[in-house]
């Protein structure tokens, strides 16, 4: 475990492993204990950096007020490859994750030579489906709870609720979610022309199993937009987590090929 100091915040994260580098970009509420079930497998092949977002977790931010950005924090993802290697990387983003992993590969070509980004949730890109609508979500928040907030976003999303309901341990990250992250990840739109351009090989991926939720459709059109075909890992939006056995071969084709 480890601490890189940026501006405006202090990261929490982790490098395992040897071999080329691989960081592992988490989405939404998640932290860099998402990746644990696959980072064990990875780091036999890769040095590999998990870890808490800014404001998410152990990453505490010096102003908790401050809005959120996504080129700040590509530039913290940056950052971290920069403080392990500067030879060109490989990055697995995950979700809203791959939001900062798309600024990253526009603003620094040549800095990534491999993306996968697993179900990124451009959900702009569906016709004629309601888009989860942070507005109602933060409302519902102030009015209810987070545990309502988050029900309602999982079901808007197309995921189950976990059994038992939510983990306590994670409400402050959910929190952090849908009042100071979700606008600005729903927002973002890539620039695909510049990411076709960047040099960068790309590849979509969605979950086997999550076919007919919004992140994996969208996901299917931003595929076509970039020029590439999806690539189905197996599991649904978090399989990478729920059957790491089987995602974590599968990423290194991915990687590697």
């Amino acid at each position: 475990m480890a601490i890189l100091d940026v501006p405006g915040a202090r990261l929490h994260h982790t490098v395992t492993g040897s071999g080329p580098v691989l960081l592992c970009v988490p989405g939404g509420a998640a932290d860099s204990g998402m990746f644990a079930p696959i980072a064990g497998p990875l780091a036999e092949h890769y040095t590999v950096i998990t870890y808490d977002p800014r404001g998410i977790s152990r990453s505490a931010l010096d102003d908790p007020d401050e809005e959120q950005r996504i080129e700040v924090h590509a530039d913290d993802a940056l950052r971290l490859l920069d403080s392990v290697s500067d030879e060109p990387a490989a990055v697995f983003a995950s979700s809203g994750g791959c939001m900062q992993a798309f600024d990253l590969v526009t603003r620094h070509p040549g800095r990534v030579r491999t993306l996968v980004a697993h179900e990124p949730p451009l959900t702009t890109l569906l016709d004629g489906q309601p888009d989860i609508d942070p507005d109602e979500l933060l409302h519902i928040h102030q009015e209810h709870g987070i545990d309502a907030a988050m029900g309602k976003f999982m079901a808007d999303a197309g995921f189950e609720a976990p059994e038992g309901g939510f983990p306590p341990e994670m409400a402050k990250n959910f929190e952090f979610f849908i009042v100071r992250l979700m606008k600005t990840i729903g927002s973002f739109t890539p620039d695909y022309s510049a990411l076709k351009a960047s040099g960068t090989r790309i590849v979509v991926g969605v979950g086997e199993t999550s076919a007919g939720q919004p992140a994996h459709e969208a996901a299917v059109l931003a595929a076509g937009l970039l020029g590439v075909k999806p690539t189905y890992f197996p599991g649904d939006h978090g399989g990478f987590a729920a059957d790491a056995a089987s995602f974590a071969p599968r990423l290194r084709e991915a990687l590697d090929a």
